[in-house]
């Protein structure tokens, strides 16, 4: 009984559900950033992007809004250079 639920659940799902983007779950993490979902092989093409906070720095103090990308700056308040 409880497997005609889940069936229903994935047909509903598939036919009617809402498409997820390319960070369904609002990571903060590179390999949520790349241009292509799944990334192609290389992941960022010519051009590597540039990080500005380590991958568990989830709240950053002093931000507008909680789980910023590693790859965006946040205003003055963190630097502008990369990390190292």
């Amino acid at each position: 009984a409880a497997q005609i639920l889940f069936l229903f659940n994935l047909a509903w799902s598939v036919r009617r559900g809402k498409e997820a983007g390319g960070n369904p779950w609002r990571a903060t993490t590179l390999e949520w950033q790349t241009p292509q979902t799944p990334p192609a092989h290389g992941n960022w093409g010519k051009e590597l992007p540039v990080v500005y906070r380590w991958a568990y720095d989830y709240s950053v103090p002093g931000a507008a809004q909680d789980f910023i990308p590693q790859n965006q700056p946040n205003g003055d308040r963190i630097s502008r250079e990369p990390a190292s």
